[in-house]
């Protein structure tokens, strides 16, 4: 088995990163953030929900923390929401046994269990494009959550 945990200073640096799931969601700040100002001067009735939204905006991109919590390259899988912040989780392809995507009300959890029987977990916020490229890169090795 490949998979390990190692210092985050020891990854390679030629890595070709196809996917990263970040803490702090972007795409969806900037979207909240154009859609307030386009609102405060579309119309002099929506000036204060406009308002509202560029400041929760703002708010968003100046308090929350950015982390990247992991990256999906062709090899391997890299997990980073460890205890100690200096290291991660390099998990290979091929280690995995298989995957499973639980929700829960305070957070989502990610676990994967590998061919030494060790399991992983990591909280993530993101099922559809975490569950996308993980059927991409480990097909068929999902466990699907019954009720």
């Amino acid at each position: 088995m490949k998979s390990q945990k190692i210092y985050i200073r020891n990854l390679p640096a030629d890595r070709a990163v196809t996917h990263t799931v970040r803490l702090k969601p972007l795409l969806l700040i900037f979207l909240i953030l154009l859609s307030g100002i386009l609102l405060f001067f579309a119309s002099i009735y929506y000036r204060t929900i406009a308002a509202v939204m560029v400041m929760v905006a703002l708010f968003m991109l100046a308090v929350m923390p950015e982390k990247i919590l992991c990256e999906f390259t062709d090899k391997y899988l890299i997990l980073y929401n460890q205890k100690d912040h200096s290291r991660c989780m390099m998990i290979y392809w091929e280690d995995i046994v298989n995957w499973r995507y639980e929700w829960h009300a305070y957070s989502d959890q990610l676990w994967i269990t590998l061919v030494d029987g060790i399991s992983e977990s990591i909280e993530l916020y993101s099922k559809r494009s975490v569950r996308r490229w993980l059927n991409r890169y480990a097909p068929q090795k999902e466990l699907r959550h019954r009720k």
